[in-house]
């Protein structure tokens, strides 16, 4: 396989994803009238269709090409990348959607705002919402121009280039509610390129035989009625690449016996600590949490997590499976180079759809394509109503028109927009998985302790709030600084600061509920009570 040249079926499918998307996108902007429109769609949206634009907007090129890759080169310890994506959906299930939908607001500065009465933290949630939107979105727009040149042969820059542009123009002019539908279509595209290629792949070899190819790697084969290991030659199935590592990297990576074995590439301190991020960031992640308040009530906000949980369930089974197979076509080596002569890992899931025929690398490609433009499209309204609904309707210019409000929410697309496509053409060299692990691990240090001890504590308070989710966000940045000065190894922050937020909370929370005055409390109390009661949804509405 060689690279640089264009492949015509996965271009025809990145283009079919593409127009499809923008013929959509813009259609709908003829119903996008109002705020509520652009923002929530309107509230509108029913439990299939939200359930699957959820899913969609959750699974990002990291998701649909990065955790196969990692079973790939890491073995077991990749696996704890699916389970943690998949569980975080139990913690918004159980505790958070429904409560977060019945408040009835647009975002979580609102939240911030309307729970507490407090615009200073409603300043702090817009400032975090931009952190953990930002780095997410620098990782995928790296991710846009690498996928791009792998699946199609276009260029890296002009892959950022046109596929920033088009996500930016559908989102500017349709909304939430175009972004809706565009990403419900899209995720049932990426469910069909992971399950229908190992239909036809699976029955070549049994899973069971593929784990057994794993201890080949190191020559010693444990064969079926026979005691003990015998050494053997072993040939692996490879196609036409370039080594994925170097001679110093492939120490680092685990073969044979320690592919399937955890900790290999974390220790059970690291791993814990992933853990954590994925499982707590994915309920403090703002533009998963902002399509809760598309539901039309509290009880299909539940009902939408609890498909989610089916969807996304189905998707992270199909991910070790394609490592595993990919472990089997290609040993621990083969992999593609991008036109920088850079290895690529994430490649993998394509070369390996060559086993099963070049409409599946085609499929491949449309799923990728279509997991970036969810995740991206998701990110810009995040980001849009942040400046636009928080920043300038609510703290800026509060007496802004309707009218005013939705030039402005246009306008910050187009500008998150253009700054996303020159983010992603300066940080190329940006390691994705660790930017979208850091997005994580910054919002299960912040927005989750928030929302968590917001809806759930009554007695929480405006300074315990800003207490933890600056305390959470500042440990998670030293940890990061002190990663990448080199000061230690360590670069999973999430087991320290999500219970030093915490405790942040709870501890200025009791130190300043009993200074506050009988209106002060009353107040807390009926926001508390309006996240609770069953009788009624959009029960706090901005003044």
């Amino acid at each position: 396989m060689s690279n640089g040249e264009i492949q015509l079926l996965p271009l025809l499918a990145a283009i079919f994803v593409l127009l499809l998307t923008m013929v959509i996108g813009l259609h709908s902007a003829k119903r996008t009238k109002t705020l509520s429109d652009y923002w929530v769609a309107g509230r509108n949206v029913g439990v299939f269709t939200n359930a699957s634009a959820i899913s969609s907007n959750y699974l990002s090129a990291a998701s649909f090409l990065g955790v196969a890759a990692f079973v790939w080169a890491n073995g077991f310890d990749g696996v704890w990348y699916a389970t943690g994506f998949a569980a975080g959906y139990i913690l918004l299930l159980l505790f958070i959607a429904s409560p977060l939908r019945r408040f009835g607001q647009y975002t979580i500065p609102d939240f911030c705002h309307g729970r507490f009465h407090s615009y200073r933290l409603r300043q702090i949630g817009i400032l975090w919402t931009v952190v953990i939107s930002a780095l997410y979105i620098i990782a995928q727009m790296v991710g846009v121009g690498t996928l791009m040149e792998a699946v199609t042969g276009v260029p890296w820059v002009w892959g950022v280039i046109i596929l920033g542009g088009v996500i930016t123009l559908y989102v500017a002019f349709g909304g939430m509610t175009g972004v809706t539908v565009t990403q419900m279509l899209q995720f049932w595209i990426m469910l069909t390129a992971m399950i229908v290629p190992l239909f036809i792949l699976m029955p070549k070899h049994n899973y069971s035989e593929l784990l057994l190819h794993a201890y080949r790697d190191t020559g010693q084969v444990v064969a079926p009625g026979v005691a003990g290991g015998v050494e053997e030659p072993v040939e692996l199935l490879t196609v036409e690449g370039t080594a994925a590592f170097s001679d110093a990297e492939k120490e680092r990576f685990p073969t044979g016996r320690d592919w399937i074995r955890p900790f290999g590439k974390w220790n059970l301190f690291g791993s814990v600590s992933l853990l954590i991020a994925l499982v707590c960031g994915t309920a403090g992640l703002p533009h998963i949490l902002a399509r809760f308040y598309t539901n039309p009530n509290a009880a299909k906000a539940r009902w939408s997590t609890v498909w989610v949980l089916v969807f996304i369930g189905l998707f992270y089974i199909t991910t070790p499976i394609w490592g595993t197979y990919a472990r089997m076509v290609l040993g621990p080596e083969a992999v593609m180079v991008n036109e920088a002569g850079q290895p690529n890992p994430n490649t993998m899931m394509l070369i390996t759809s060559f086993d099963a025929g070049e409409w599946a690398k085609a499929l491949v490609a449309a799923g990728a394509i279509a997991a970036l433009l969810s995740t991206v499209s998701g990110l810009l309204i995040a980001l849009s109503s942040a400046f636009a609904h928080d920043f300038y309707g609510e703290i800026l210019y509060r007496n802004a028109s309707d009218k005013q409000k939705m030039i402005a929410a246009k306008l910050a697309v187009i500008l998150f927009g253009a700054a996303a496509i020159g983010i992603g053409l300066t940080f190329r060299d940006a390691n994705i998985a660790w930017m979208v692990g850091l997005a994580f691990a910054v919002a299960a240090s912040t927005f989750f302790p928030l929302l968590a001890c917001g809806i759930w504590w009554r007695r929480m308070t405006e300074q315990g709030a800003i207490a933890g989710i600056m305390l959470g966000g500042l440990i998670s940045a030293v940890v990061v600084i002190g990663k990448l000065a080199k000061v230690w190894e360590f670069e999973q922050p999430a087991v320290i600061s999500v219970p030093a937020a915490f405790l942040a909370i709870y501890v200025v929370s009791k130190l300043t509920y009993s200074k506050h005055t009988d209106e002060q409390r009353d107040e807390l109390d009926i926001a508390f009570h309006a996240l609770h009661d069953p009788n009624s949804d959009d029960a706090v509405e901005e003044a």
